[in-house]
């Protein structure tokens, strides 16, 4: 007979609630059946209590939690010792989010019975949720103990014991779960990855040929291989996996680029020379991967001076090849403003331009190169030129339009602008543009006093990117000198913190948002962080003082107040 689908649901719940009754030991097996005096009051106590137990569960099942642990309750006064009511009311407290409770009656049930593994995996899920990471880690391990088979709980305890901050016993966990499932791609990646954080570099490497072996992601796995061997001292096995992995995958830029980081890295920046030009005069790599190549060590040269001089020679070595290639002047442009050679950088994106009028980015470079080079008025000659010759660009060139009228104390012209720019409808939404738009016109409300307006800016932007630190820090500022929205206000600023932790301006506000929320102490401690970033701003102090006065200690808060007043402006 096919079960009917109106009746599955009930189907289902009686299935439950039989397998309930029997992991509770209030249903009776036939085979134990009475055979003595005792036994037939035993059975009778627990006829007793059946009814109870039933409508326990069935409360529970409506969702009526509160009552069901009632009712559970009283089937515990009468037996105590029964493991099974114990975990249905941690099961009831859990759902209903009472989580200390749970807790209690959970652990009461595993240490009826120790040897119940659904009790002891619940138990364990329970402590993650409650942050206790340390004893799901435990409770995880007992229950491996009872499953010796079961991998899945291995990784769970090494999940624990990660998240405990606690690598060495969570890489034994991994370690014992691959040795039981030597083909589980999931644990052999976690123990990699822990291998490598605690420089066991040789048996990293053996880790990862197993991953490699059963198909792993090849080009990640190899390169990571390469750079073991180079950490553990085997620098001629590590160029020869680069090299063969460069020279069987032609068309892939990715070898080819870790084959020359790991020059560069080491120092050896002729050998980068000569495989960089070779590379070139060999391969035939697409425009826009070379284009990509020179982006990626641009970024790198901002941030690690080994890549400054490779950046410009891979850069120069691109432009000799194609030298009337638009984007790589605009590159090499960008290059030089970030090392700080304006004249140098300007002349270039000039080029650009020059090369390809219908370059619009390389455009934006050098109208806002100019600006910010001090000549004001050719940034504006250059943006009316922009618009003549690409009049299909109208609300990117008002954009830039409403920039430079911001940082020319225009806030209401540039405020007119941009408020065009954030309410024109678009046929394809340009998210970069609009958060561009509405970031610059939330600041010139904010100059003009808009608040509304302002906060209504950075609203758009967060909608537009919830990742956006800027608007998170600034908006959690607004609301925090109005005293409105501080729980929010906290939120964001926590949120932005999180993204960009060193950053004393971000801390400011948090601390800031604190000292309004009356959390003081920590709102000092804040203050102060920002401070140590290197941060000289006559606000922040200002900002310390009033906590340090605040707190009673009046030598300091006069020592911050006579800081600020040194603050160059």
């Amino acid at each position: 007979m096919t079960v009917k689908p109106d009746r599955i649901g009930a189907f289902v719940r009686l299935l439950l609630l039989l397998a309930a009754l029997f992991s509770a030991g209030l249903l009776a097996s036939p085979a134990k059946a009475a055979v003595s005096r005792d036994s037939t009051a035993t059975s009778s106590a627990e006829d007793d209590l059946m009814p109870d137990y039933v409508q326990a569960l069935l409360l529970d099942m409506k969702g009526d939690y509160w009552g069901a642990i009632d009712v559970f309750q009283k089937v515990k006064a009468r037996r105590p010792a029964n493991a099974a009511v114990k975990y249905s009311i941690s099961k009831a407290y859990f759902r209903l989010a009472v989580l200390d409770s749970a807790r209690v009656y959970g652990e009461a049930a595993v240490k009826l019975d120790p040897s119940n593994r659904h009790y002891l995996r619940y138990l364990a899920g329970l402590a993650h949720d409650m942050k206790a990471y340390d004893q799901a880690a435990e409770l995880f391990g007992q229950a491996a103990l009872l499953e010796p088979e079961r991998t899945d709980i291995l990784y769970l305890q090494g999940l624990e014991y990660l998240a405990a901050k606690r690598p060495e016993p969570a890489l034994e966990a991994f370690e014992k779960a691959s040795r039981i499932d030597p083909f589980n791609e999931a644990v052999l990646t976690q123990t990699l990855m822990l291998e490598i954080g605690l420089n066991r570099y040789l048996q990293a490497i053996e880790t990862a040929k197993q991953l490699l072996d059963l198909g792993g992601n090849e080009e990640k796995l190899g390169i990571t291989l390469a750079d073991l061997y180079a950490k553990s001292g085997q620098e001629v096995l590590s160029m020869q996996m680069l090299g063969k992995l460069a020279e069987d995958n032609h068309g892939n830029i990715t070898y080819r680029i870790a084959l020359f980081d790991h020059y560069i890295k080491a120092g050896r920046i002729d050998d980068f020379h000569r495989e960089l030009t070779a590379y070139l005069d060999k391969e035939s790599p697409s425009k826009e991967s070379l284009h990509d190549f020179a982006k990626l060590y641009i970024s790198l040269s901002g941030k690690d001076s080994l890549f400054v001089a490779p950046a410009l020679a891979l850069l120069d070595e691109l432009i000799a090849r194609s030298p009337r290639d638009s984007e790589l002047f605009m590159l090499k442009g960008m290059y030089f403003m970030v090392r700080g050679r304006q004249p140098e950088g300007i002349e270039l994106l000039a080029k650009s331009v020059q090369l390809n009028a219908g370059n619009v980015t390389a455009w934006e470079y050098l109208i806002t190169a100019r600006f910010e080079s001090g000549d004001k008025r050719k940034a504006f000659e250059l943006l009316a030129q922009a618009r003549r010759k690409l009049p299909g660009q109208r609300l990117r060139w008002s954009a830039i339009e409403g920039y430079l009228l911001l940082y020319s104390n225009a806030p209401k012209q540039a405020a007119a602008v941009l408020e065009k720019v954030v309410g024109a409808k678009q046929k394809h939404q340009d998210k970069t543009l609009l958060i561009q738009a509405n970031n610059n016109l939330a600041m010139a409300c904010d100059q003009l006093g808009k608040k509304k307006q302002c906060r209504d800016a950075y609203e758009r932007v967060l909608e537009l990117d919830p990742h956006n630190t800027l608007a998170m820090n600034n908006l959690a500022y607004m609301l925090a000198e109005e005293g409105i929205r501080l729980q929010h206000a906290l939120r964001l600023a926590s949120n932005a913190v999180m993204l960009d932790p060193n950053n004393g301006v971000y801390l400011d506000t948090l601390g800031w948002v604190h000292h309004k929320l009356g959390n003081n102490e920590l709102a000092r401690q804040l203050l102060e962080k920002a401070v140590a970033t290197g941060l000289e701003e006559a606000e922040v102090y200002r900002h310390l003082a009033e906590l340090y006065k605040k707190l009673g200690y009046e030598a300091k808060a006069k020592e911050m107040l006579e800081r600020a007043k040194g603050v160059k402006k």
